[in-house]
């Protein structure tokens, strides 16, 4: 289950805890890809992977996230509050991915021109999710989530298979731990 995005004002800002807490024992994996309380209401319930971008994580821990060694450090925090894995989107920049399996993960932003950013980090879990699917590993899971929001990022509309694919085998992915 992906919960993603912003919520309507009306709606109460534990929703997705609430979700989660429902869920608990159907042993769903959760993914989550919200802004500060969204997200941070969650962690209780041990989502499987959440995705905060750069901003997102320096507004949580009202700290200046720009380097991807910060975005490490600060990812873990996150596991230490709940999460199992992250994933840190930092646009041009890049991505890190922190393991449950004591992995850490960097990647460069492929190369291509932004077209429409908008949908990128939602593609970007997408990817992630697709590629842990597909083969179980965390690394293939990582790549597939960068090429996937970057591909977004570079197409008018979300991207396809084969713009995905198209990034995937140019990619480098560096293994920190």
């Amino acid at each position: 289950l992906v919960l993603a995005g912003s919520i309507p004002s009306r709606m109460p800002q534990s929703i997705y805890r609430d979700i989660m807490s429902r869920l608990q024992s159907k042993r769903i994996k959760i993914a989550v890809d919200a802004t500060k309380d969204l997200l941070m209401n969650v962690l209780a319930y041990h989502p499987f992977v959440i995705k905060p971008n750069n901003h997102e994580l320096s507004e949580i821990f009202d700290i200046m996230i720009d380097s991807k060694e910060k975005a490490v450090v600060y990812a873990k925090e996150l596991q230490k509050k709940g999460a199992q894995n992250v994933i840190v989107s930092m646009a041009g920049e890049g991505a890190v991915f922190v393991g449950s399996d004591g992995s850490v993960f960097t990647s460069e932003a492929p190369h291509g021109v932004v077209k429409n950013s908008v949908g990128a980090g939602d593609s970007m879990v997408a990817g992630f999710v697709y590629g842990y699917l597909k083969s179980n590993d965390y690394k293939q899971a990582f790549i597939y989530g960068v090429c996937t929001g970057s591909a977004s990022a570079f197409s008018d509309n979300l991207a396809t298979m084969h713009e995905v694919d198209s990034l995937v085998s140019g990619i480098e992915v560096v293994q920190v731990v």
